[in-house]
């Protein structure tokens, strides 16, 4: 191959990666428990990057594992915000958050159950949903 065909190729692949969407599982530190004890509410806060309203994440998969000691969750997303060059961290300028609420209904209250990351097995601290 010639030296610039080389050359372009290599710059269309770069090109290429840093349009790409990464997807990760998301921690989870708390999540707010319904007065019936069957909800589990997890706040995300996602941004856009500036000179945008529209979100470059977004929530693709959930996970809730429920045993008669415990419930684990976790919340997979899908980020596709623009980045400068493919090795660099996305960008995020602006200081706007934007909540995105991620429910999980449990087939039978949650009465004492420990509650868990299902990504690295951390305890999640459950909160009483605000009425």
């Amino acid at each position: 191959m010639p030296p610039g065909k080389a050359f372009l190729v290599l710059v269309c692949a770069a090109l290429t990666l840093s349009g790409c969407a990464t997807s990760s599982w998301e921690g989870i530190g708390s999540a707010k428990l319904s007065a019936d004890e069957r909800t589990l509410t997890v706040d995300l806060i996602f941004g856009a990057p500036e000179g945008s309203s529209r979100l470059c994440e977004r929530v693709t998969d959930t996970e809730l594992d429920e045993s008669s000691s415990q419930v684990a969750i976790g919340v997979l997303v899908e980020k596709d915000c623009p980045r400068q060059w493919p090795w660099e961290e996305p960008v995020f300028t602006n200081l706007v958050g934007y909540r995105h609420p991620v429910k999980f209904t449990l087939k039978r209250s949650l009465a004492g159950r420990t509650v868990i990351n299902s990504t690295d097995g951390q305890r999640v601290w459950i909160y009483p949903e605000e009425s």
